[in-house]
């Protein structure tokens, strides 16, 4: 998702850089960036090596900052300081964002990091906080149990930056547009309403280490993508005149 929507965002002439939070490292796929690859912020962090050294351009113009590949023992470091690290991540890519242009930083994160109280103040600084759901048995039941237990759903919902992107839509299936469905009734308004469809484009693209825009980009996973770059222009770019 953070890749793809990051790449057709480039599409339509936005700077972006895309930030990878998670250590399982995955989002360099997308990007060109091979699996023997141990480059990254939180990898330069453990070398002494500053952060920002670790960006990477695609060919396809998108920015990438890699979360790295670390060692089990500095794993087990970095967890145990884990939040620090978040917060000292943030601050310092949000003092990226140049006076000169506009400049979108897409982070990639685990659900566990917007339920975390010492996130709280990076979360409030970021102009929009997107979950993806699969309309689906197994995701429907997650995200009812962090809507009715995380205080965070509520406050990022008042805030007015919450919103859900039902991703892998299958309308060919019963079970498919049941729950699609559902999400549409239960979310309301929160539900973003471009939907990604499962397409195998997606797979495909990531086995080359390429987005599905610049692999298959008639595809209509390319089409959902870039129909998504335009609403996130459009809903930012309402908020902004609001505030």
């Amino acid at each position: 998702m953070t890749a793809n929507l990051a790449q057709a965002l480039v599409k339509i002439n936005k700077h972006v850089l895309a930030i990878d939070t998670a250590p399982a490292n995955l989002l360099r796929l997308h990007f060109g960036l091979p699996n023997f690859t141990t480059d990254g912020w939180a990898h330069h962090l453990f070398k002494g090596l500053p952060w920002y050294e670790a960006g990477f351009e695609s060919p396809q113009g998108a920015a990438l900052l890699p979360f790295g590949q670390l060692l089990p023992e500095q794993r087990q470091q970095f967890d145990a300081s884990r939040e620090q690290y978040l917060v000292d991540l943030n601050k310092q890519t949000y003092l990226l964002d140049s006076a000169d242009r506009e400049q979108w930083m897409l982070f990639h994160a685990e659900m566990s990091d917007l339920n975390a109280s010492y996130l709280a103040e990076a979360v409030a600084s970021m102009d929009a906080v997107f979950v993806v759901v699969t309309p689906d048995a197994v995701s429907y039941t997650v995200l009812q149990s962090w809507l009715e237990s995380h205080p965070a759903a509520e406050v990022l919902s008042k805030q007015g930056k919450l919103r859900f992107i039902a991703n892998k839509y299958q309308p060919e299936t019963e079970v498919g547009r049941d729950f699609m469905l559902v999400l549409k009734q239960e979310l309301a308004g929160l539900l973003v309403p471009v939907i990604v469809h499962q397409d195998t484009a997606l797979m495909d693209s990531v086995a080359n280490l390429t987005t599905v825009q610049h692999y298959a980009p008639a595809s209509q996973a390319a089409k959902d993508f870039q129909s998504l770059a335009f609403w996130c222009v459009s809903f930012l770019s309402s908020h902004q005149l609001d505030d």
